[in-house]
């Protein structure tokens, strides 16, 4: 089995977990400020984090624009922090934000603005800054570059186009610390302000909980090696604690943040992160190669449509669209040919049922519905060798036929 997501292990990084130092999460941080060329590089237990401790550090009431077809934890947070999600749709052609609907949502009471790529598409951010700039000099705008990493937009960082960018760093994204996130920013009182927030707010883990995170580092590591990923496929899908596990990290039950959103990034997971930062070009590079092959040999098949991917996307998750009434069936022959298909944003957040009961629903943003009821995600991680990406390329093929 071809698992969707795996990440990009190497027994440098278990090193790294094994001696991080005592200086590893500032060390950290200053490795991610330089790679992304700002002054400041924050680190949080996870991405989720950076948005509530923003809005938490400013003090900031009132509406976070944001995109309705997104990860629900984006909507969690502004809640959690003390404002009001603002929903916009999706593009028909591609699934970020619609432009126009975002500066047209910018008002009086906007305190926030989240433009975001989805699966790593990139789009015109500074553009997009500046229109909502003159609508609202001092909103705080936030780019959600979780699913996008580095990527650019005719040769600009999308992380440095905003007051500050937001990553995360789970075992499917771009790189990971196993959980984590980060806020990067040039604004030394953005900066300054937040630091102080989450120094005082923010508890160091504790040792069963530190252990924990170990746990889940060593049984990330082999429930998606090759031997073991059918086993873990099949807990996955069966009413197992696996499973349930799952639903409860996916968080679309409830308004919530985890429990233990207020900890510190450890040391071991800040080298783990030091270590994969340092491979981050070669990942790059191998997201391109296989996203390249998708996009070669898919092209044109009957009932597959493919995302346009304007040049400087990242490919955190590589998407095509089908009917919404065949993707469950391709989604099985994917699995039965040895293919762990997804549907990563396979829901509108305003109609989940946690926001409905806050007054929210999806029927205003038709685009997003569509993108949600057809989209499916190929496997593109890193670590997939050639014969692999032929394999899914065959199965895809064959599905599709």
């Amino acid at each position: 089995m071809i698992p969707r997501v795996r990440p990009s292990y190497s027994f440098t990084d278990l090193r790294a977990a094994l001696c991080p130092g005592p200086d590893a999460v500032t060390s950290f941080e200053k490795e991610l400020a330089a790679h992304f060329g700002v002054r400041h590089a924050l680190v949080f237990p996870y991405g989720r984090s950076v948005i509530y401790s923003a809005l938490r550090a400013l003090n900031l009431t009132g509406d976070v624009v944001q995109p309705a077809y997104n990860c629900v934890v984006v909507a969690h947070a502004t809640m959690v922090g003390g404002c009001r999600p603002v929903f916009v749709d999706a593009q028909a052609h591609s699934p970020n934000q619609n432009v126009e609907q975002m500066i047209e949502r910018v008002g009086p009471d906007t305190t926030a603005v989240i433009p975001t790529s989805i699966f790593g598409v990139t789009f015109d951010v500074g553009s997009l800054v500046e229109a909502i700039r003159r609508k609202s000099p001092r909103a705080l705008i936030l780019i959600d570059c979780c699913q996008c990493f580095d990527a650019c937009w005719q040769g600009q960082l999308l992380a440095t186009q905003g007051d500050a960018a937001l990553l995360a760093f789970g075992i499917g994204k771009p790189m990971t610390t196993l959980f984590g996130g980060a806020l990067l920013t040039h604004r030394d009182d953005l900066a300054s302000a937040v630091r102080r927030y989450r120094d005082a707010a923010f508890r160091p883990r504790s040792w069963p909980g530190a252990m924990l995170r170990w746990a889940y580092f060593l049984a990330s590591w082999t429930s998606l090696s090759p031997p073991m990923v059918g086993v873990t496929d099949f807990l996955e899908n069966a009413d197992t604690p696996l499973h349930r596990s799952l639903l409860r990290l996916r968080a679309r039950d409830a308004v919530r943040l985890p429990p233990d959103n207020e900890t510190r990034m450890t040391r071991m997971e800040a080298a783990i992160g030091r270590a994969q930062l340092r491979r981050v070009p070669a990942f790059i590079r191998r997201r391109r190669e296989i996203a390249a092959t998708y996009g070669r040999e898919l092209a044109g098949l009957d009932g597959l449509q493919l995302v346009d991917w304007p040049e400087g996307s990242f490919y955190a998750i590589y998407a095509a669209r089908v009917r919404p009434e065949k993707r469950s069936q391709l989604l099985a022959a994917l699995r039965g040919g040895g293919v762990q298909g997804d549907t990563s944003l396979n829901y509108v957040v305003p109609g989940l049922e946690c926001y409905r009961q806050h007054g929210y629903e999806a029927s205003a943003f038709p685009n997003a519905v569509a993108w949600s009821q057809s989209v499916i995600n190929l496997p593109n991680h890193p670590t997939m060798t050639d014969a692999q990406v032929e394999r899914v390329v065959r199965v895809v093929c064959a599905a599709c036929s």
